[in-house]
């Protein structure tokens, strides 16, 4: 079986000293010195998880484990994920080949698309699928359109490899990875590569390694939400999607909403949240791979609904913040290194059934704009794929950068 690159492998292998070491995304935190009560009950509960998992591994160790998709996406979702890279190697795999599906938002009403100015669909054409094509030899991949500006962003990439591995560690990595994109990518001739996608593979080849990673990226990016990013302009996948988040604000915090709108803020701070499903924002491995566990056990509008929830949790700050665009702008988009990442999931969660995507799309959608209905607006400008990050950069030069483009997308 792969070991993760990460340390620690298990979260509950040892302890040092007085100080707990997890692996699983939960409030306990690298600076616990000497853990409380709840920290020692949170331990304990990751402890009893792992064992279940481990036993339910090995019972059906001999099966299909698709034949056990809910009690797998169950495991994945509830607190404390999977909680160990060890048995991530083995799950993911089949949580990717059992995506949930049809929550894209092509599927919403006609009002809903008209309002958005949506183009002919992606999917109104034939798009050829290469399945079960000859792999790909490493000049042919060299050749591809998108081989420059992948292997461009993976050298930039340093600081998202745990810091523990050597250098010949991260170069072997780097040199899986850029072969791994391409591969992804030439699945589709008519996906187009976005800065962040790399952070997507990175993670899944960090935590299955280089075998595995390839039909599990292949499926996101085939079956998953990335598949709108990968062949839609951004403007009309993920800023469509991420405007929903202030149609769920309105109903939850109408109060963090107004503020939010009052500023003309928009949602360019959360940009790389859905993109990189956070990987991009957070600082800690095991947060980033807790929230990988839910996002392939559920639908694929998640993303969003956990970005809500992470507004929600920083009302607060918020409330507080000075009441200017550049400010709360960059507020949120320094994502705090300590986040309850069980407490969000579960809200978000709630989120969800509280307001299913197939309404959130359609009827609260509506009600939404109604309430804020603006004029119609002039030409739609494009946001630059391969420019991503400076549109993820906190600072004000970042903001004001954020809220010119934003002025000339946002639907809403």
């Amino acid at each position: 079986m792969h070991s993760s690159f990460s340390e620690p492998n298990s979260p509950l292998k040892e302890v040092l000293g007085e100080k707990w070491q997890t692996a699983s995304c939960s409030d306990l935190g690298d600076n616990y010195v000497k853990p409380g009560p709840l920290a020692k009950a949170k331990f304990n509960a990751l402890r009893n998880k792992r064992e279940a998992i481990d036993r339910f591994l090995k019972k059906h160790k001999d099966e299909d484990l698709s034949l056990y998709i809910d009690e797998l996406r169950d495991f994945a979702i509830s607190s404390g994920g999977l909680v160990d890279d060890e048995f991530r190697a083995v799950i993911w795999p089949v949580l990717s080949a059992n995506l949930v599906q049809n929550d894209d938002l092509d599927d919403v009403s006609s009002s809903y698309d008209s309002d958005f100015e949506s183009a002919q669909s992606d999917f109104d054409e034939e798009t050829p699928i290469f399945e079960g094509q000859p792999e790909l030899s490493l000049e042919e991949l060299k050749n591809h359109k998108e081989w420059n500006q992948v292997e461009l962003d993976v050298h930039r990439t340093l600081s998202r490899f745990p810091p523990n591995i050597s250098d010949t560690h991260r170069d072997v990595l780097q040199t899986e990875l850029i072969p791994l994109i391409v591969r992804v990518l030439s699945v589709n001739p008519r996906f187009n590569y976005y800065q962040g996608f790399h952070d997507i593979c990175l993670t899944v080849l960090l935590v299955c390694g280089e075998k595995d990673a390839l039909p599990i990226c292949s499926n996101l990016a085939k079956n998953g939400s990335f598949n709108n990013y990968l062949l839609k302009t951004l403007e009309k996948s993920v800023v469509r999607e991420l405007d929903l988040l202030y149609v769920i604000l309105s109903r939850v915090e109408p109060t963090l909403e107004k503020v939010m709108r009052s500023v003309e803020l928009g949602t360019m701070f959360g940009l790389s949240w859905p993109l990189t499903w956070f990987s991009h924002s957070l600082k800690q491995y095991q947060q980033i791979v807790r929230f990988f566990d839910v996002f392939l056990a559920s639908s694929p509008l998640l993303p969003i609904y956990v970005s809500s929830a992470v507004v929600v949790y920083r009302r607060a700050s918020i409330l507080s913040c000075e009441r200017e665009m550049p400010f709360l702008h960059r507020l949120l988009t320094e994502m705090p290194t300590e986040l309850p990442i069980d407490a969000i999931i579960k809200d978000a969660v709630y989120l969800s059934k509280l307001m299913p995507p197939c309404l959130l799309k359609t009827k609260y959608m509506n009600e939404y704009r109604k309430i804020v209905a603006k004029p119609p607006r002039t030409a739609v400008k494009t946001l630059p794929r391969y420019a991503l990050q400076f549109m993820f950069v906190a600072g004000t030069v970042g903001a004001a950068a954020s809220f010119f483009f934003f002025k000339q997308i946002h639907p809403l």
